[in-house]
C-alpha cells in the first residue's frame, strides 16, 4: 500500500474522477459533535496562518484501473467515506453561498472544480454515494427551492448545520482552510 500526503483540495480536484462509496460501507451517519470538529479545525486552520501542516484524516481507496463508460476514473473509498462526505457538503455550501453573494468565479471553481466533473454527460458528481445519500446530495446541487426533501437524511441535516456556520465574515478563513496540506 502506498500512503501519499496530498492536499484534500486537490485530491476533490482530480479531474475525470469519481469517488465511488461502495454499497458494503455504512450510511452517512456524522452528526453534529464531528461536523463541528471538522468545521472548526478547518476555520483554526484557515485563520492561522502561521500553521504548516493539518490532518483532516486519510482517506484509502483502491483504483483498480476502473473506468466508466464516459473514460471516468473511478476510485473505490475503503476509509473516510465520513469525512469526504462531509467535505464534500461543506464545498456544496460553499458553492450556493458564493451564489447568494455573487461571487460568480468562486461558484463555478467550486462547482467545476470539487463537485462535478463538468464535462461527463451523466452522473457529473464526484462523489457517488450509496442510494439514499446520492440522492441528498443530488438534492442539494440542485438547488432548487420549489423542490422539498421528504426523507430524513444527515446529508440535509448537516448542509443545514453548515449552511448557518459559513458566513460572510468566515467564508474565506474555510477555504484557506481546506486548502492547506
Amino acid at each position: 500500500m502506498d500512503a501519499n500526503r496530498m492536499k484534500i483540495e486537490d485530491f476533490l480536484a482530480q479531474n475525470k474522477t469519481r469517488f465511488m462509496i461502495p454499497v458494503y460501507q455504512r450510511n452517512y451517519d456524522w452528526s453534529k459533535p464531528q461536523c463541528d470538529k471538522l468545521f472548526n479545525d478547518l476555520l483554526n486552520i484557515g485563520k492561522n496562518k502561521k500553521e504548516n501542516t493539518y490532518f483532516i484524516g486519510s482517506i484509502v481507496y483502491i483504483h483498480d484501473d476502473v473506468y466508466s463508460a464516459s473514460r471516468i476514473k473511478e476510485l473505490s473509498i475503503i476509509d473516510g467515506q465520513q469525512r469526504l462526505t462531509t467535505l464534500t457538503i461543506i464545498y456544496i455550501v460553499l458553492c450556493h453561498f458564493a451564489k447568494l453573494i455573487n461571487e460568480e468565479e468562486l461558484f463555478k471553481e467550486i462547482e467545476e472544480t470539487y463537485l462535478l466533473n463538468k464535462f461527463v454527460q451523466e452522473e457529473k458528481l464526484k462523489l457517488r454515494s450509496t442510494e439514499n445519500n446520492d440522492k441528498a446530495l443530488q438534492y442539494l446541487l440542485r438547488n432548487n427551492k420549489d423542490e422539498e426533501y421528504r426523507e430524513y437524511s444527515n446529508i440535509i441535516n448537516n448542509y443545514n448545520l453548515f449552511k448557518g456556520y459559513i458566513t460572510v465574515e468566515n467564508y474565506k478563513d474555510v477555504i484557506a482552510g481546506l486548502s492547506e496540506p
